[in-house]
């Protein structure tokens, strides 16, 4: 293919060098984001290799058509979460701050720091510095602290992704931030930074997007924004309630888990509902650069406890509005806190609960706790048991910073039916898993974290999308019409999922390289099949084993195209050119 050139920049923190790489092949055959980055990680990382290492890499991705379908930014490393594949993307605008600086294939972190430092992008000016003084820092404080310090010094408002003390303090579910509230939360990512004494990433590019036709992405995005599809009568509910809609409804239909997964419905889900809260609470209602569906609802309040800020979203409040019994008034006081200490919120929600599960079960005591009292649906204890799972205060909350496997492994076999965990080692605090309609049970059982999709790979925003779909059409051929302006590919829909297919199974190489194997480790947990929950209307829940397995058959042969065991097929292997990847898989019998 003719077209555009693409540049990683690659930093070594251990030596302190960096240089900008030409992979621009790498690129057309795997696209951007998480397809070059899971070909990264293949490339540069050893097998097997620990997470937390100096061998881990961080690849800070962005796609061929980044800025135009959403500003996704696709972040790929080794997880330590799993061992396996890791991803975690973001929005805002931090996306296009990395394509404005010219590295349209992103930013590769590799080494350690011997000191904590933070990373300086202005253009083509690249420096490793010092980031002592923003070290324990709060995520709010560290980058408002250093946007204000860049502006004095360049002029710029500068993007950044940074860590709080979860990710300096290694808690494996530790998320990165940037804009405040916008977190690369998935597979810990924080950690991985903690790992590299990295406290963030700072950017600020002003050249001309790399674009291939830019007359012919301007006329895309003018059509896109002139047609009615766009226009906010048209999307009333996003337009209003951003992502926080439906957060009841949910609730209330066995959409969302309730008490850690004992129950699909509970009057403490007439205590979470998102119209009133919006009217009470709301300030004003933003999206990403260029984007008709804005999701971002910032939300400012008073209460006896003090002032609060944060973001009104049903992703990040479902856990504890359902799952540890809580109404929206105190999820929205602690949701500031958990933004701060920047861990993933589904993730230490989905412990919390289960933490209060265990303890009125009698597996874990007051004492355990550091004298806690960690009662359902408590927002003092809920306060006090987070801050010591972020600074490892105690054996207990040192388990819950580990994630679900060690927690379960230290306290015995008791804490096991216990614990609502996913095939990924992080908590099912949103969708109950058994609910055949919303509850996303095959993805929730079947997932090995590394993201696979053409959204990962290109880095395209879904709820941007939902906008361009009438306009452009799905997502292969909204991919190809501006991946035509943006790159001068000229690909067609069926290269394009070939590439999609490509990534997927790239991805899932890379986890059965690093010793996850689906026969073991894609589940759903045993109270799926063993524990029916009813809804509010009468509607009741659960899978039997038979139509599980039945049901991850179909998934794996019909959807994922692999073996009936859930492994890579050696036929398809070679026919998407990934024929490097068979003698790895043959060593650890992962190959079909």
């Amino acid at each position: 293919m003719d077209g555009i050139k693409f540049k990683l920049l690659e930093v070594n923190l251990s030596t302190g060098e960096t240089q900008t790489l030409d992979v621009t092949e790498t690129v057309e055959t795997y696209f951007g984001g998480n397809g070059l980055g899971n070909k990264l990680i293949w490339d540069l990382v050893p097998q097997k290799v620990d997470p937390l290492s100096p061998e881990n890499i961080l690849h800070i991705g962005v796609g061929p058509i980044t800025g135009l379908v959403g500003t996704k930014v696709s972040c790929s490393f080794i997880s330590p979460l799993t061992g396996w594949a890791g991803e975690a993307t973001v929005s805002g605008y931090l996306g296009d701050e990395i394509m404005r600086s010219g590295f349209n294939a992103g930013i590769l972190i590799i080494g350690k720091s011997y000191k904590p430092v933070y990373l300086y992008i202005y253009n083509d000016s690249i420096e490793i510095r010092d980031a002592a003084d923003l070290w324990g820092n709060y995520l709010v404080r560290t980058e408002n602290t250093l946007r204000e310090r860049l502006y004095r010094e360049t002029g710029q408002e500068f993007g950044t992704l940074c860590i709080g003390p979860a990710g300096e303090n290694l808690v494996r579910f530790a998320s990165a931030s940037t804009e405040n509230v916008h977190s690369a939360a998935k597979g810990g990512i924080g950690a991985v930074f903690g790992s590299k004494n990295l406290k963030a990433v700072a950017i600020k590019g002003t050249e001309t997007f790399p674009y291939a036709d830019h007359n012919q992405v301007w006329q895309l995005k003018k059509r896109y924004a002139m047609h009615p599809a766009t226009a906010v009568q048209k999307n009333p509910g996003w337009a209003r309630f951003g992502a926080n809609g439906g957060m009841r409804a949910l609730l209330n239909y066995g959409g969302d888990t309730i008490k850690n997964g004992h129950l699909s419905w509970d009057p403490v889900a007439n205590r979470s509902d998102h119209i009133d809260h919006e009217l009470s609470y709301r300030v004003w209602i933003d999206g990403c650069p260029g984007c008709a569906t804005p999701c971002f609802m910032p939300y400012f309040k008073n209460t006896a406890h003090g002032a609060f800020s944060g973001e009104l979203r049903h992703g990040n409040t479902a856990g504890l509005c359902g799952n540890a019994m809580m109404g929206f008034n105190e999820v929205q006081e602690i949701n500031s806190l958990l933004e701060e200490l920047g861990v993933d919120a589904e993730d230490i929600q989905g412990h919390i609960a289960f933490a209060m599960d265990l303890y009125e079960n009698g597996i874990i005591t007051k004492e355990d706790l550091g004298g806690i009292d960690l009662k359902w649906g408590d927002r003092d204890s809920t306060i006090e048991f987070m801050k010591k799972i972020v600074y490892k205060e105690g054996r207990v909350p040192s388990l819950f910073a580990e994630g679900y496997w060690h927690a379960v492994e230290s306290l015995g076999s008791e804490s096991a039916w216990y614990a609502w965990h996913s095939s990924t080692n992080s908590s099912i605090p949103r969708y109950d898993v058994r609910n055949r309609k919303i509850g996303n049970g095959l993805n929730n059982g079947t997932g090995h974290g590394g993201g696979a999709g053409l959204f990962d790979s290109a880095t395209m925003c879904l709820f941007s999308a939902f906008a361009f779909y009438p306009i452009f059409g799905q997502p292969d051929e909204l991919f190809r019409i501006f991946s035509t302006a943006a790159c001068g590919w000229n690909m067609t829909t069926e290269q394009i999922n070939t590439v999609n297919k490509r990534n997927a199974y790239l991805s899932r190489c890379v986890s059965l390289r690093n010793g996850f194997h689906p026969e073991k480790d894609e589940y759903l947990p045993p109270r799926a099949f063993e524990e029916p929950v009813t809804d509010k209307y009468g509607n009741t829940w659960v899978w039997t084993k038979d139509e599980w397995e039945d049901a991850k058959r179909k998934y794996y042969t019909g959807f994922l195209n692999l073996s009936e065991r859930g492994l890579p097929l050696r036929e398809e292997i070679s026919k998407l050119g990934l024929d490097f990847v068979i003698p790895i898989l043959e060593s650890v019998d992962a190959i079909a």
